[in-house]
């Protein structure tokens, strides 16, 4: 009997050395899960952030772990093991895309925080107040403006 047919076929022997048959190559197990591609969200600089916020929690919302920006960790002795592990993911992947997704300066002020709810909420806080008080700026330059009859209209539109 050859080497060949000791193994069914699937070793081929050359020589003295074993070429081992790779036609089915085993399974590969895979446990972590795939980060959120934020390659198309523009990095958040403190402008637009209403913009950022949508398509980041849209993102994120889409991937299914959106609610660790939204609830708190679950009490670890009332709640089941796989609610927490489930938990610490989606924290674990909506810290990385918030972190991911903002400026260096602001990297540097939020990567202290190891809760993405934390975040989150401190950058809503900060940056709809802003948004709020830049809108009622606006208004009311908009709301004091009077048009003077000694310019030109297109000089006054455009001031």
């Amino acid at each position: 009997m050859t080497g060949e047919d000791s193994n069914n076929g699937k070793n081929k022997n050359v020589g003295d050395s074993t070429l081992v048959d790779d036609t089915n190559p085993p399974a590969m197990v895979t446990y972590a899960k795939q980060f959120p591609d934020v390659s198309r969200i523009e990095v958040f600089k403190g402008q637009n952030f209403r913009r950022w916020n949508e398509r980041v929690f849209t993102l994120l919302d889409v991937h299914g772990v959106a609610f660790a920006l939204t609830d708190v960790k679950p009490d670890e002795d009332k709640s089941d093991a796989k609610q927490i592990e489930k938990w610490n993911n989606a924290n674990k992947v909506c810290r990385h895309t918030i972190l991911s997704t903002i400026s260096d300066v602001l990297f540097d002020v939020y990567c202290s925080y190891k809760v993405a709810k934390e975040i989150w909420d401190n950058m809503n806080v900060k940056y709809t107040a802003e948004d709020a008080t830049k809108q009622k700026f606006v208004v009311g330059n908009y709301l004091r403006w009077q048009m003077k009859e000694d310019k030109e209209i297109k000089v006054q539109i455009n001031v």
